[in-house]
């Protein structure tokens, strides 16, 4: 890391040394002939090191860094400061020894250590030049003279060691403090949405914006498979190899360890250099975002505890906009869909019906005697035969088809890829069904629904086969009504589920 000096231009000996010139001169000569034997005093050196200051040893393992050289660097330096022949290169001198302080610092090895260390390559020089000189006359002299002068450069080096390592502290400081302000106006920023969306995008810029970089891609879970939902910096062509490098099936090498429920892994691929958070909230995983780049950055441990908080962040708001999406097209009540959000699916399967020639049906679903529920037993009683209906339309329907409540005691069902038939079938499970829960609940009451069915038509919008389901729905309603008159109240009234089908043909039956 550190070369040996060259050979500086020569300055005239000022004579002015204590000791007397015989020791300057002495002195000089050693230092400018052992200078070729610095590496094994370095060498030397870290055998000492590899007792005091363990840790350096250890990174050096981890980072392929020869600290032989170094020593022989900083050796070399001491070894030039006993020269009087020479013109000291100070401002080289404090620059590279300002650089180790910094890279130091950065590497998280404490002040104190370092100080040690060249403390010890101290050591090493003056044993350097004490085996030459031992037991020649003046050697107490000349050493005497060596401690002098090396104790003022290690000062020296100390001193711009020193600095580089502050210089670093502060700078961490600095950024730790824009990190603070970076992660309160991404909390900001993502607090303003809630579309699930634009809250994924937010967080991403904000983030990229914070740690300073251009490129990063955001993945929102679905069940088990992971969503791709925003990048930044990326042309198509390099999303698949981005996500190949540093997507959510990638394997990490580090990850960070802190109080932040989100974990973040440093990934790396043939081109990228990438920090992966796994959004965690309440212990679920809600998404996973990558930000990267494809230059030599090295991410440190703060850069992943930050990356850690803001993946908190966007977690929690990713969370919540998912939940106010949830519901925002969710009946509170029965946890079916909500009309608005069964008009817009409507409209989509009406649209892909008549792009693709495909079949559509429409089933409406009224709680006959609701009111006389609410009436007799209360308001829960009521909300249990909504409950009820909505627990039985999930069972006897497909996972395709959509259920929704559509008004106070009215239920609607889109059922792609359904002709009238199947429909009418669904219809008559659904029936019993109901049937069979509600005497199984024992009520007083006993629940009654009626059913009506339309089957979508090319040409149609999706409010004409809403307007012909109910249509056909209140025509069952009046029917039953009319054969409930004479009979008694608990006597089960029979099946009987009105539809429309192509041609406008209404259908009735047991």
């Amino acid at each position: 890391m550190y070369p040996r000096p060259a050979t500086f231009p020569r300055r005239m000996d000022p004579g002015a040394e204590s000791g007397g010139s015989y020791a300057v001169d002495v002195l000089g000569t050693l230092a400018s002939g052992l200078g070729v034997d610095s590496r094994e005093s370095g060498r030397k050196a870290m055998e000492v090191v590899r007792a005091r200051s363990p840790e350096l040893i250890t990174l050096s393992e981890q980072t392929g860094e020869d600290l032989v050289t170094t020593a022989a660097g900083f050796i070399d330096m001491l070894l030039a400061s006993l020269r009087s022949d020479v013109e000291l290169p100070w401002a080289d001198f404090e620059q590279r020894s300002r650089d180790y302080g910094r890279l130091r610092a950065a590497q998280g090895l404490p002040l104190e250590s370092l100080i040690d260390v060249l403390a010890v390559y101290r050591r090493a020089t003056i044993e350097l030049l004490s085996r030459p000189i031992e037991g020649q006359p003046h050697y107490d002299e000349i050493i005497a003279l060596a401690q002098s002068r090396l104790e003022d450069m290690t000062e020296r080096l100390t001193t711009a060691i020193a600095r580089g390592y502050l210089d670093h502290v502060g700078e961490e400081h600095r950024a730790r403090e824009s990190e603070m302000y970076g992660l309160a106006a991404i909390v900001s920023a993502m607090s303003r949405s809630l579309d699930l969306l634009e809250t994924a995008e937010v967080a991403l810029v904000e983030a990229l914006a914070a740690l300073r970089l251009s490129t990063g891609a955001m993945w929102l879970r679905e069940r088990s498979a992971y969503k791709l939902a925003h990048t930044v910096g990326l042309d198509p062509d390099q999303v698949d190899d981005f996500a190949r490098q540093a997507g959510p099936h990638v394997k990490a090498w580090a990850s960070a360890l802190g109080r932040s429920e989100s974990q973040v892994d440093r990934v790396s691929g043939k081109e990228w250099n990438a920090l992966r958070a796994q959004l965690r909230v309440r212990g679920r995983t809600v998404g996973m975002m990558t930000v990267g780049t494809m230059g030599d950055r090295v991410f440190g441990a703060s850069d992943l505890l930050f990356m850690a908080a803001v993946a908190d962040q966007a977690a929690i708001a990713i969370d919540r906009a998912r939940q106010f999406a949830s519901e925002a097209r969710t009946d509170h009540l029965t946890g079916l869909a909500n009309r608005r959000e069964f008009e817009r699916v409507m409209e989509r399967e009406v649209a892909l019906a008549e792009r693709h020639n495909r079949r559509l049906s429409l089933m409406m679903i009224d709680l006959d005697n609701l009111k006389r529920i609410n009436d007799r037993l209360g308001h829960s009683a009521g909300d249990g035969a909504l409950r009820l209906v909505a627990q039985q339309l999930l069972r006897v329907v497909r996972a395709s088809d959509l259920c929704a409540r559509v008004g106070g005691d009215e239920f609607a069902v889109a059922m792609p890829e359904t002709d009238i038939d199947r429909a009418r079938d669904v219809a008559t499970r659904l029936r019993r069904a109901v049937d069979h829960a509600a005497l199984g609940m024992r009520a007083p009451e006993h629940v009654e629904v009626s059913v009506g069915i339309a089957a979508w038509a090319a040409g149609e919008d999706w409010e004409a086969v809403y307007q012909a389901a109910d249509t056909d729905l209140y025509e069952d309603k009046r029917r039953r009504k009319t054969l409930r008159r004479g009979r008694q109240e608990d006597q089960p009234s029979p099946i009987r589920i009105l539809g429309r089908g192509a041609g406008r043909r209404r259908v009735s039956g047991a």
